[in-house]
């Protein structure tokens, strides 16, 4: 994982953990997308800062907490910017967050999760080590899961890197069966054929 984007880590999470104190609910959350897969062993430039985030109530429903979640960062000298996908968007709910220069100055984006697998899936996230910092960051199955189901091509890649060289925590029949429940079980398998094509 690439160094300058540590520090941004470690600040985002402690807004998190304080976001969480000030709403006076449970903020879950964990690390997708490029970083996510590099923290997983897969080499993977990115330049983003991408997570997934569920509360009780959620922001997708209550303009409240959307309201306080947004006045919470701004006060953190944070730019606040909420993304609200149209019907049937597969993203309902995003939030962009720009830190402020002395948290590391970079951006983040925020994706709400909608559907009942994601939540669990963040239930599930995993606290792992990145030098000398703990960074939370979705199981390697959910991880997958949540890029197949975005279905892009650098999320198809990024599973075929997965699969290639699979970190242990991964149990290939629980992914297989869960991709299937979830009507993802053919992108699955393309995937793993074409990672059994690079072994």
């Amino acid at each position: 994982m690439d160094r300058q984007f540590l520090p941004a880590l470690s600040s985002i999470h402690k807004l998190f953990g304080a976001a969480s104190r000030t709403i006076h609910t449970s903020i879950n959350f964990a690390l997708i997308g490029g970083l996510s897969v590099a923290a997983w062993g897969v080499v993977r430039a990115t330049e983003d800062l991408d997570f997934m985030a569920d509360c009780e109530p959620s922001p997708i429903g209550s303009r409240l907490v959307r309201a306080q979640l947004g006045d919470f960062f701004q006060r953190q000298n944070c730019r606040v910017e909420w993304r609200e996908g149209s019907h049937g968007d597969p993203i309902p709910l995003l939030l962009r967050i720009e830190l402020a220069r002395k948290l590391g100055g970079l951006s983040a984006d925020i994706l709400w999760a909608h559907m009942r697998w994601q939540r669990d899936a963040l239930t599930r996230s995993i606290t792992i080590k990145v030098s000398r910092r703990r960074v939370r960051v979705l199981h390697p199955e959910d991880l997958i899961l949540l890029k197949l189901d975005a279905g892009g091509p650098q999320d198809l890649i990024d599973v075929t890197g997965l699969l290639t060289d699979p970190p242990p925590q991964l149990t290939m029949i629980r992914l297989r069966e869960s991709a299937h429940r979830l009507r993802l079980g053919r992108l699955l398998d393309k995937c793993l054929a074409d990672a059994s094509d690079k072994k």
